[in-house]
């Protein structure tokens, strides 16, 4: 049961701060087009349904990844969750907003009028507001096409800011204020209209908000992209100062860029604020001052606690006590501007990734809202407490679904998700169950034998199940994968025990094995290392009909390139007309004819293009660009520690000491198997949509108009029926067959 209090929430200097990037401003259509130009196209009647992960489980019930919350001011079972960006390089969902009117026991999504130009669902959700004074009204901060509203609790949107990406709200001093890729916006008719109050540029734009206003006095401040604070005074925005910056931190995209902020209510010339200065992307820094200068707190790797600093928020009862959330871990501090305070531990709490912390006055101590990767969570007690807490969300299905494999009979799935251990159903999803495995992994079942089920993925290495996943064991090989590779395992057609796995972890805290290329000729019981010419193979593929003829993606000096063989590895030749990127290409072979090979990567203006092969490999030529799909608000760059020097055992050059996971915004392309004849429809999917081909890549339709979801990553054909893994509505089916045998 919610506590009241928790109205509060929607008060006058609450402030709902969404996540940045590195970058503002796209604009980007999600055009369409073949090599010589294009435009939009809808791929027709097809629909989906999602089939879950629903109802998951990391220890404890939940929902998937929530980072924006409003609830009802006169009836706290009324809650709004949106799902979005996460912190820093954090993945983000694509999983829009839902509603429960009975406190968490069922929810549903919000989409009458949340619609972009293109028509297609606003997903990406950083920040919602609700009016405290009349709470029908609603406010949604997006990621790509600025802020909404809504007059009828949320049955129906208007746009009321098009454009920009929108990241945080705050009511102050009368007055409705938002963070824009435009500027800081102002509102003086309930979200209704807005004026440009302190205009923005790419490179310095308000990114985070921060209130204070009791009996303790008034302040409020504004974050930048470049990590400028701004404070408000008499209607006017005044330069306070800027955070310092430390240039080597071991994380690509360290910047001064403000994630969030935090004013203590009992002191509002103290000031807190994330940014991307850390070792682990995220870092803490104080003022005491009014923002004038800046010291930075709990430095060091991870801190020792947790993967960098995350969610913060000031206590409303506790006299400058400072919530502290991070990816591991929920603390508090004195919040007196000291270098290195004492870390106390905060509530027990049923999440372990936090991403934003809303404390709320409840007696003897704070209630807190928390949203986190597993879902938005409640405690009453956010100071301490046994595990009193509750998953708001758990009844909601908000998982970023990776990488799956289906049965034969459609009855088994096995998916790797975001931020959770993988799940599995086997009964088409209507129950879904924890399988303990890691994080965006692999997952296989053997053509032929779907008894035979593989799990590959980077904490475990492969896993190996003989009764269609229901129990593994490990292999006793010490391959493991990259999370950021797109296809690496691999089956020889005529006899599928013959298996090939592409092996080289992300440089990451723990996670270290071979790079390379690796055999098995017994189903992966034994493993055994091939002396391929590749440096760090990410994806490879085997042609349906003919197992002597392989592909591998390489990666070398940052730069990919393709190779092909038609003797079973035992001679190789270097594709010729393959753009180097610093991604791995996603590679198809078509079950019609191995002569045809497509290959899809990203260039350095963030557009997913595919090369065409019409002489199985030996040539490519680039035939279409599907669309324009920015990583994170700027150009697509591998995270740099892939490609400068680092510090790792065994002195290899590719790791560092603090790795961020920097994906593609392309993950997947693959040929439906079960054409054998004529032309196989093709799919690929990317950060901004999934798209079909029926032309062997020359042109593509979109496929997510009907889905709320327009992140996407696995592909899977069965019997006609086309499955995808998505950013926040999980595994999706289409409800009917896309091509038949």
């Amino acid at each position: 049961m919610i506590a009241r209090n928790v109205l509060a929430l929607a008060a006058s200097a609450t402030v709902l701060v969404g996540c940045r990037g590195t970058f503002g401003g796209n604009g980007v259509a999600p055009a369409v087009m073949g090599a010589g130009g294009g435009g939009y196209a809808a791929a027709g009647s097809i629909s989906f349904t999602s089939l879950g992960p629903t109802n998951m489980s990391d220890g404890f019930p939940a929902s998937g990844k929530v980072n924006a919350v409003a609830v009802n001011p006169s009836n706290s079972k009324i809650i709004y969750a949106g799902s979005g960006r996460g912190t820093g390089l954090e993945t983000y969902s694509s999983a829009g907003i839902v509603k429960t009117t009975d406190g968490g026991g069922s929810w549903k999504p919000l989409t009458n009028g949340l619609v972009d130009s293109f028509g297609l669902t606003v997903s990406v959700i950083n920040a919602l507001w609700i009016d405290p004074a009349q709470p029908s009204v609603l406010l949604a901060a997006s990621e790509y096409d600025g802020i909404y509203r809504s007059s009828d609790s949320g049955a129906s949107w208007s746009n009321v800011f098009a454009g920009g990406q929108a990241t945080a709200f705050a009511s102050f001093g009368g007055s409705l204020f938002a963070t824009d890729d435009a500027g800081i916006l102002a509102s003086t008719d309930d979200g209704k209209t807005w004026h440009v109050q302190l205009k923005g540029t790419a490179k310095h734009h308000p990114t985070a908000l921060g209130s204070a206003d009791g009996s303790a006095g008034k302040a409020f401040y504004a974050g930048t992209s470049d990590g400028y604070i701004y404070a408000y005074a008499s209607g006017n925005w005044v330069k306070a100062g800027r955070l310092p910056f430390t240039k080597e931190t071991g994380t690509s995209g360290s910047s001064r860029m403000v994630h969030q902020m935090s004013v203590d209510p009992f002191s509002p010339k103290t000031v807190y604020v994330s940014s991307n200065d850390g070792s682990w992307d995220q870092n803490l820094f104080a003022s005491t001052d009014g923002g004038k200068h800046w010291t930075a707190v709990l430095k060091g790797i991870y801190y020792n606690y947790g993967l960098g600093t995350q969610a913060i928020g000031f206590s409303f009862v506790h006299k400058h006590r400072l919530y502290v959330g991070e990816d591991g871990g929920f603390y508090y501090i004195t919040g007196d501007g000291s270098s290195d305070p004492p870390i106390n531990g905060a509530a027990n709490l049923k999440v372990i990734d936090v991403r934003n912390v809303w404390p709320v006055a409840n007696g003897s101590d704070d209630a807190c809202f928390v949203a986190s990767d597993q879902g938005l969570d409640y405690t009453q007690t956010c100071s301490s407490g046994s595990y009193s807490d509750s998953i708001v969300t758990a009844a909601a299905s908000t998982g970023l679904a990776r990488r799956f494999t289906v049965s034969p009979n459609g009855k088994t799935l096995m998916v790797s998700i975001q931020d959770f251990d993988s799940h599995r159903t086997t009964n088409g999803g209507q129950t879904w169950s924890l399988t303990n495995f890691y994080e965006d992994g692999f997952n296989e079942l053997r053509p032929g034998d779907p008894s035979a089920c593989y799990v590959y993925d980077e904490a475990s290495g492969l896993s190996i199940s003989s009764d269609g996943c229901l129990s593994f064991s490990r292999s006793s090989s010490n391959i493991t994968p990259s999370r950021l590779m797109t296809t690496p395992v691999a089956f020889d057609p005529k006899n599928p025990k013959t298996m090939y796995f592409a092996s080289g972890p992300s440089p990451g805290p723990g996670f270290y094995g071979p790079k390379g290329m690796f055999k098995s000729t017994d189903g992966g019981e034994t493993v055994t290392q091939l002396s391929w010419p590749f440096t760090w193979p990410g994806a490879v593929t085997v042609d349906p009909k003919n197992g002597a003829h392989i592909v591998v993606c390489d990666i070398n000096n940052g730069k990919s390139s393709l190779s092909v063989t038609t003797n079973g590895g035992k001679t190789w030749k270097k594709s010729s007309g393959v753009i180097a990127t610093p991604f791995w290409y996603a590679l198809t072979i078509s079950p019609v004819s191995g002569k045809t090979v497509l290959a899809s990567s990203v260039d350095s203006k963030d557009n997913v293009f595919v090369l065409r092969s019409n002489d199985g490999g030996l040539t490519f030529t680039k035939v279409s660009v599907v669309v324009n799909a920015p990583l994170v608000r700027g150009p697509a760059k591998l995270e740099e520690s892939l490609i400068r020097r680092g510090r790792h055992e065994g002195g290899d050059e590719e790791h560092s000491p603090a790795g961020a996971f920097i994906y593609s915004p392309e993950r997947e392309i693959r040929y439906n198997q079960d054409v054998t004849k004529g032309a196989p429809d093709v799919a690929i999917t990317t950060l901004r949509g999934a798209y079909l081909s029926k032309d062997s890549g020359s042109t593509w339709a979109r496929l997510d108009d009907e889905l709320i979801a327009h992140s996407f990553w696995g592909i899977r054909w069965l019997n006609g029926y086309l499955y995808l893994g998505s950013d926040g509505q999980g595994v999706v089916r289409s409800n009917s067959v896309v091509q038949a045998k």
